[in-house]
């Protein structure tokens, strides 16, 4: 199991440190997620952000958790993308997720599609992505994007191996397109609780693992080969936040990833029986990281 700790709020100002001290912990990747405000924190802009983060480190994989394909256009996301996999050395793997605040897209002045329409974008977009990353061209016609990069036109650069692209994806009909189109598939295992255009803990916290084992076995009746991770937001200690939030979630799943240090490493080495090989951890505590170290990487 591969675990990639997602860069905490509180380490906004120094994601090079904070990449540098998880990498000596012996994280097996790091991510940076992809927001310009979520409530009151500010986020640093993802592609800056991992680049800072690969140029602090030599060894761990970095990726985008997710870039928000809503905010631009898949053709600037597959250059960011191919350079960033370029100057890591090879280590960077392109995430690229729907997107699903509102609130972001409608003070920026721009629609907020609805759901079947943010899907058909992202598949779309994958497939734009997909093609630029492995040949630097694409022609494309569909019902959102129109792309024409072909003959002389190419973009770049060209790293000798291109970055494995990730899709995110928690739906029937997303997990079915994206699964063919990637080189990965993570399940966001949070996905009903953004539908409404905000993360509403309340219906998360309804999540059951048999709509879990379900999603895995879309993705694997596709392609039993395909690998296969899930993104987790996890509470880890023993403070009066962590009880709160363990509370919140009660005897739902995704309560097993809050809890003692101890229950949440068991709950999450407890996911490859489902046939999960990786999984992406975000902090609704500060410290669940720190804390989940030594019992996850020893």
């Amino acid at each position: 199991m591969e675990y990639f700790p997602n860069l905490p709020v509180g380490e906004f100002d120094q994601p090079g440190a904070w990449a540098k001290a998880k990498e000596a912990q012996g994280w097996h990747g790091i991510c940076a997620s992809d927001h310009f405000f979520l409530g009151d924190h500010r986020y640093p802009h993802v592609f800056v952000t991992a680049m800072a983060m690969a140029g602090a480190t030599e060894r761990v994989t970095v990726t985008t958790s997710f870039a928000n394909n809503l905010f631009r256009s898949p053709v600037e996301f597959a250059q960011a993308a191919l350079a960033l996999q370029t100057f890591s050395g090879g280590r960077f793997e392109a995430g690229l997720g729907a997107g699903w605040a509102a609130a972001e897209m409608r003070a920026m002045g721009m629609a907020y599609p609805d759901g079947p329409k943010r899907v058909s974008l992202y598949v779309e977009a994958l497939q734009i992505a997909a093609a630029l990353l492995r040949t630097g061209q694409c022609r494309f016609s569909g019902e959102h994007y129109r792309i024409d990069i072909a003959g002389d036109s190419a973009i770049g650069p060209t790293p000798a191996t291109p970055p494995p692209l990730i899709a995110s994806a928690g739906g029937p009909r997303a997990l079915r397109e994206v699964t063919p189109l990637v080189d990965r598939v993570e399940l966001k295992a949070s996905a009903r609780g953004t539908r409404g255009g905000a993360l509403d803990l309340a219906t998360v916290a309804t999540v059951t693992e048999d709509e879990v084992k379900r999603n895995v076995e879309r993705v694997k009746a596709i392609d039993a080969a395909k690998p296969l991770g899930i993104f987790l937001l996890v509470a880890a200690g023993e403070g009066p936040e962590v009880a709160a939030l363990k509370g919140l979630f009660g005897n739902g799943y995704l309560g097993r990833f809050a809890g003692h240090p101890d229950d949440v490493a068991r709950a999450l080495e407890d996911l490859a029986t489902l046939g999960i090989d990786r999984v992406q951890l975000t902090e609704l505590a500060p410290g669940s990281h720190d804390a989940l170290a030594e019992r996850l990487l020893g």
